[in-house]
């Protein structure tokens, strides 16, 4: 592939109406962010991904050919990180080892591939830690015996993309004789990062599909464990107010835990087991506490009318957006369920509200992975009969815009930004 991709051109740019994005970034001088960037999207057409450059998101249409970035693979999980600046691919191969990329931005602002990775194992979680990008995926065979072990691959960031792969077993680890799963990663910014525990049985090794987990037993509770860089168990956190947190669809499962602005950290359960009988809602764990915080309890469901949720994403301050089921609790969930409606929850408030100004959940027939930015939300969304498009969502008013199309794509994947 050729990696240097120099910056797209957008037909209209609403601000200054040029056709250059190279002059026009889509926003007023008031708005202007103070550090350089590019916007990186990963787009997918009829039979491969391609990754493409625009400085703008806000409105236009770019076409799939802009940018000649054709990757050799498709079907890439994008991540991004802020501290080194870099866009981080995934590939889920079906067990089978999968070629990772990173992507950075020269001096100039282009966007170019700065190295890959192997990972062997495949992963169900994943998110940033300090100098790294990690992934783990549970229910793995232990040298010792039985499959109750975690794999965590360590992609060093600052070190050419290196990755150290480590195995901790998890029997017992909430201390009844359970195992876990662990669902997502937050850098808490002291050489520790959270992750949410799916707290099971063992997986019956003869059951079939994806997931690490076995039979919940537990539906009524949540655990958070606290580890740090050598995988050493610092602390969990345990509450009967919530069911588990960890959003679920087919092998993967979904990080439900995500910091605000203040520090706070804020633990959401989307209440997915039909077993549980608490509502979907959230806890909080205050900046440099080892306990959730006992006077803060945030019942979603109840401000939703029933629906539960399936994935939360952090935007600023305290406002969150959640990803919605489309059936209410009357429905049973399952790893299959479509999930196509959206809010924003403001946990300081403890107030919702559903998105407007987007396509309708049996319009949307496929979304790309978001991007916080500027205080807004940039999310790709797909309908029939369409060019995918990127939508910008404001979470004071809940409302959203159209943005940038890109015309000849199949899907936005997902839309990061990169800076330099």
């Amino acid at each position: 592939m050729k990696t240097n991709m120099k910056r797209a051109t957008i037909i209209g740019c609403s601000v200054c109406m040029t056709l250059s994005l190279a002059s026009c970034s889509g926003k007023d001088d008031n708005e202007q962010e103070t550090s350089k960037g590019a916007f990186f999207l990963s787009v997918r057409g009829e039979t491969a991904e391609y990754v493409l450059q625009t400085d703008n998101l806000e409105a236009g249409s770019l076409p799939i050919t802009a940018n000649n970035g054709e990757l050799e693979q498709s079907g890439y999980t994008w991540i991004f990180n802020d501290n080194p600046s870099v866009a981080v691919g995934l590939i889920y191969q079906q067990g089978d080892p999968g070629i990772g990329l990173g992507f950075t931005t020269d001096a100039g602002g282009t966007l170019q591939r700065s190295g890959q990775f192997q990972i062997s194992s495949r992963f169900t979680s994943y998110g940033f830690f300090d100098r790294y990008a990690l992934t783990s995926v549970g229910g793995v065979a232990l040298a010792e015996g039985g499959d109750n072990g975690v794999t965590f691959n360590f992609i060093d960031l600052k070190n050419g993309f290196s990755l150290l792969e480590k195995t901790i077993p998890t029997l017992n680890i909430t201390g009844n004789g359970e195992q876990a799963t662990f669902s997502g990663v937050v850098d808490m910014g002291n050489g520790e990062f959270l992750t949410g525990l799916v707290v099971s049985q063992p997986r019956d090794p003869n059951a079939t599909g994806g997931a690490s987990s076995g039979t919940i037993t537990y539906p009524d509770s949540v655990w958070v464990a606290a580890f740090d860089a050598d995988l050493k168990l610092k602390r969990i956190y345990r509450d009967n107010r919530l069911s588990y947190s960890s959003g679920r669809y087919r092998s993967q499962y979904y990080s439900q835990i995500g910091k605000a602005d203040d520090g706070s950290t804020y633990v959401f359960s989307g209440s997915y087991e039909s077993t549980t009988t608490k509502p979907c809602g959230a806890l909080r764990i205050n900046s440099g506490a080892t306990a959730f915080d006992p006077s803060y309890y945030f019942n979603i469901e109840e401000k939703t009318g029933g629906y539960r949720f399936r994935k939360v994403w952090h935007i600023a301050g305290s406002y969150f957006m959640l990803e919605l089921y489309n059936d209410d609790k009357a429905t049973p969930i399952t790893v299959n369920s479509a999930a196509t409606q959206y809010g924003i929850v403001d946990v300081a408030a403890k107030t919702f509200s559903w998105v407007t100004g987007i396509p309708g959940k049996t319009e949307i027939t496929g979304t790309g992975l978001p991007m916080a930015y500027g205080g807004k939300m940039y999310f790709p969304i797909v309908v029939a009969d369409a060019d995918p498009a990127v939508y910008i969502i404001d979470p004071a008013t809940a409302a959203g815009t159209k943005g940038l199309s890109v015309a000849g794509a199949a899907s936005i994947s997902a839309v990061g930004r990169l800076t330099y």
